[in-house]
């Protein structure tokens, strides 16, 4: 998980590592609570050591959530959709890319819209 040394420029979180402790925790092993309590204690080592901690960990935590995310329904129902896309069973409109680029852009306009109005009515 974490490296020994604190220092600016080595990576502190080994995705091999994050790997093997989602994959624990996930499958209920024995070991799963251990090895997540070891993540947690680097995780906050690596805050306190300063600004190359804290990036390393938001590095660590988006590297994780993109582990999780392997074994997430999501991922399975997208898999589904892409071998059906492969296989040619989908309308057009349902192409996995086109589906997942239209709820992407549906959701950012109205983060974007809700940010303008907070942003509004707080000047106000």
């Amino acid at each position: 998980m974490a490296d020994d040394s604190l220092t600016e420029g080595r990576v502190l979180f080994d995705r091999e590592d994050l790997e093997l402790t989602i994959d624990l925790v996930l499958e209920g092993d024995e070991h799963a609570t251990h090895c997540l309590g070891q993540l947690f204690v680097s995780f906050r080592q690596a805050i306190d050591s300063g600004l190359h901690g804290i990036n390393e960990t938001r590095r660590a935590l988006v590297t994780a959530i993109e582990l999780i995310y392997l074994h997430s329904p999501a991922h399975q129902a997208g898999l589904n959709l892409y071998r059906l896309s492969l296989e040619g069973e989908l309308k057009v409109e349902d192409e996995p890319e086109r589906l997942i680029s239209a709820a992407i852009e549906r959701s950012t306009t109205r983060i974007r819209a809700e940010k303008s109005r907070g942003r509004a009515s707080k000047r106000a």
